[in-house]
């Protein structure tokens, strides 16, 4: 990922998000609970797809990003336990 601008980077993000969406098959996400390894990273997936949906609801346009950042850090904070 060569972006530099934030819409860039939001550009970028959102390709590699929807070209591994496509990967994400049934049968891949069959075989993968099938494996103790496998489960691991469809919890990782999952993980990150979560974070990334707070991040999305958490950014508020109307506060400062600093403000933001702290939200998602609590949220992320709170995953972990």
């Amino acid at each position: 990922m060569d972006a530099t601008t934030p819409l860039d980077q939001a550009k970028a993000i959102a390709e590699a998000i929807e070209s591994i969406a496509n990967q994400l098959t049934p049968a891949v996400i069959r075989a993968a609970r099938n494996d103790g390894g496998g489960r691991n990273d469809l919890d990782r997936i999952e993980y990150a797809l979560g974070t990334i949906g707070k991040a999305l609801i958490l950014t508020d346009y109307t506060i400062d990003e600093e403000k933001d950042m702290d939200k998602l850090q609590a949220f992320r904070e709170s995953q972990q336990t």
